[in-house]
């Protein structure tokens, strides 16, 4: 019984040792998987740095021959196809840039009329580069070839160019020397065992390095990498087995000859994992050696020196740990921190407690946080007039705040998966949905988008749509965010108004209208009245009285004509008066107008003075001006002075007399000229110039 005893507590110290080991080894697993982690994010961003670096030199490369071949094109010697001067320049070319392999040219047809080394009768109709050349009439990328001239492995570009009557004469082509990347290649320091591949658009291996008889030029590369490659974006990484069977890191970078052309070339670099993770693996083995170690010291300690009291300990450091297993952060062991080997585990594990407990207090501190936030946007989502809204990359709903069930009717549950053009009113979605299309296009957010929509209850809502296009971490669109506001009431109060102010217009028209036809009345009266006068004078006296009225029915009937009823034209008021005044009979004289009138407008506080001013004006040339006359010119001049209108009236009578005075006139109708224009706020000025001449000016 003694020695069962004695085994027992052994047997329960040593599970305490491996108990107190546990954790520890979790940590070194976590921290091994953690350097792991970060070793592939390493090799990743590696690899991208070495693709993107490779992509610029051969991007620098198809600058320079897009430029040489432009240079070459404009050359006399070229476009007429001079085949001896063409083979000295291009092979004088080649000399001094050994990147390609041959540079030269053909006709139309295919045919090699000049190249920098050595031709026969080639014809390179078949290639891509020379039908794409000819096709678009471009700068041109190929695909992988062996050069029919120089018997290597090349990548072409080729160029078309005109002949000196602008016809297309033929095709320039400089082929790149795919070996010429191997110097490039040996100044990356990149790890043992890494691999360069260049592609052409169609995934044939153009270049390999290091060279493998798994990986030949010329033939496509494997087909998972290709189809990732592929199907990516512009770059991408991935981790792939290669045709090597070697695991890798891969990171690719593709060239396009154009923005939003398709990539003619793409740089792919792999770093092996097996190199890439060894130092994980080391540290991890390194680890596992020295806890490995430290829990047999711990288990020979519990074999060896087990007792009552070191069972106690164990016991005390077991129940810690059984805490801690059920969720209790709190549990310490108590123990003192010494040099032996339980003192160490308690250490260890009473630490790793308070490691716990502080990421579960950030953790909880966290959450809190979280839910405080929600709470909040919660609050403000619900306090809102207006309704929160989400929608995918095809406009339906994936969100929407209760707040719309008060303003449409509709569950916000009802709404989910159903698309924003569902509740449009009719007509609507051919108005709306190019406005949200256009959006979508430009990337643009949704300004107040006016839109009716249908509520639950049957009845037209007019909505105020806001949005802002969403995008994930990668910069993909995945839809709009926004708000929806009832503007219903608004809309109407809007038209209520639009509907008064145009009542409005009609009745201020309407009166204008019935002013002009009480004037036109009165002036009718006058005239019965004549019939009745005899002597001169007195029918003279009723005939400017009838014209002064006119002139004023005659703004009233411009007002009521004119779509603003604040502002009258002047230069359409004088062309209406004019005949009016001088309409031609036997007895009066004919008169010829010279109007130079410019485009004014005054506000009807001015209009009424202005137009019986230039009646005036008009009815004082026409009885001094052209008494005893059978033809005359009437100048009238229209125009905007800085701040001032001015109005110049001239005939080509006799003039007025020496010292005449404006301000100074005897007769009715230059004191209603002076009265009018003070009236006006103006000035009136009278002068001779082949005729009188009175020049009315006043601010605007």
């Amino acid at each position: 019984m003694k020695i069962r005893w004695t085994l027992s507590i052994r047997g329960g110290l040593v599970l305490l040792a491996l108990l107190a080991v546990l954790p520890a080894l979790a940590l070194q697993v976590y921290d091994g998987v953690l350097q792991r982690r970060h070793l592939i994010d390493d090799a990743t961003m590696e690899s991208r740095r070495s693709a993107a670096s490779f992509a610029q030199v051969q991007a620098s490369i198809t600058d320079s021959t897009r430029l040489l071949l432009t240079t070459l094109a404009a050359m006399p010697e070229v476009r007429r196809l001079d085949t001896a001067a063409c083979d000295a320049l291009f092979a004088s070319l080649l000399r001094q840039n050994p990147i390609y392999i041959n540079i030269l040219v053909t006709n139309r047809q295919g045919d090699i009329v000049a190249s920098g080394l050595p031709y026969g009768r080639v014809n390179l109709a078949d290639r891509k580069h020379f039908r794409d050349a000819m096709a678009t009439g471009r700068f041109s990328a190929g695909e992988y070839i062996v050069s029919r001239t120089g018997f290597d492995p090349a990548f072409p570009f080729a160029l078309p160019f005109r002949d000196n009557a602008g016809n297309t004469a033929g095709v320039l082509i400089a082929a790149v020397k795919l070996a010429s990347y191997d110097r490039a290649f040996d100044k990356l320091l990149l790890p043992p065992g890494s691999m360069l591949g260049i592609t052409d658009n169609k995934g044939v291996r153009l270049y390999y390095r290091p060279k493998t008889t798994t990986n030949p030029l010329g033939r496509p590369i494997k087909a998972e990498v290709w189809r990732r490659v592929a199907e990516g974006g512009e770059e991408g990484a991935f981790p792939q087995t290669g045709t090597d069977g070697r695991h890798r890191f891969f990171a690719y970078q593709k060239l396009s000859l154009e923005p939003g052309q398709a990539p003619y070339m793409t740089f792919v670099v792999g770093l092996p994992a097996s190199v890439v993770l060894a130092p994980a693996r080391k540290a991890l083995a390194t680890n596992l050696i020295l806890l490995a170690a430290t829990a047999f010291l711990a288990l020979g300690v519990a074999w060896f020196f087990g007792g009552a009291v070191i069972a106690r300990r164990l016991d005390r450091v077991a129940a810690t740990a059984d805490r801690i297993g059920r969720g209790d952060l709190t549990a310490r062991t108590g123990l003192p921190y010494g040099a032996g080997g339980i003192g160490k585990v308690a250490k260890t594990l009473d630490s790793m407690a308070e490691l716990l407990a502080r990421h579960e207090t950030a953790r909880e501190n966290a959450l809190a946080a979280l839910r405080r936030n929600q709470e909040r946007m919660a609050h403000i989502a619900a306090s809102m007039a207006d309704w929160i809204w989400e929608t995918d990359a095809d406009a339906r709903f994936v969100y929407v705040s209760a707040r719309v069930r008060q303003a449409m009717g509709y569950d916000p549950e009802a709404l989910l998966g159903k698309s924003f053009f569902d509740f449009l009113a009719p007509g609507e979605e051919a108005r709306v949905r190019p406005v949200f299309e256009a959006a979508r296009e430009t990337g643009e957010p949704l300004r107040e988008c006016v839109n009716w929509r249908v509520a639950r209850d049957g009845l037209r809502r007019c909505i105020s749509t806001s949005g802002v296009p969403w995008h994930d971490e990668s910069g993909v669109f995945k839809g709009y965010r926004g708000v929806d506001r009832d503007v219903t009431a608004r809309m109407q109060a809007e038209q209520e108004l639009r509907e008064s102010l145009d009542e409005k217009d009609t009745l201020l028209k309407e009166i204008h209208h019935r002013v002009k036809n009480n004037l036109q009345i009165i002036s009718g009266l006058l005239y019965l009245q004549e019939e009745q006068v005899h002597d001169p004078t007195a029918l003279e006296s009723f005939r400017e009285s009838r014209n002064r009225i006119a002139s004023m029915a005659l703004v009233h009937e411009e007002l009521y004509r004119a779509t603003s009823l604040s502002r009258i034209r002047l230069d359409d008021y004088i062309r209406e008066l004019l005949p009016r005044l001088f309409g031609h009979d036997q007895k009066t004289p004919r008169l010829s107008f010279d109007c130079r009138l410019d485009p004014v407008g005054v506000p009807i506080e001015k209009a009424v003075p202005a137009g019986l001013a230039l009646n005036e004006l008009f009815t004082n040339a026409y009885k001094h001006g052209f008494a005893g006359r059978e033809t005359g010119l009437l100048l009238v001049e229209l125009r905007e002075e800085e701040k001032d209108v001015v109005i110049k009236v001239r005939d080509d009578g006799p003039g007025l007399p020496e010292g005449f005075d404006p301000d100074a006139g005897a007769t009715l109708g230059m004191q209603l000229i002076a009265n009018l224009s003070r009236q006006l706020g103006g000035t009136v000025e009278a002068g001779n110039d082949g005729g009188a001449v009175f020049t009315l000016r006043f601010p605007k």
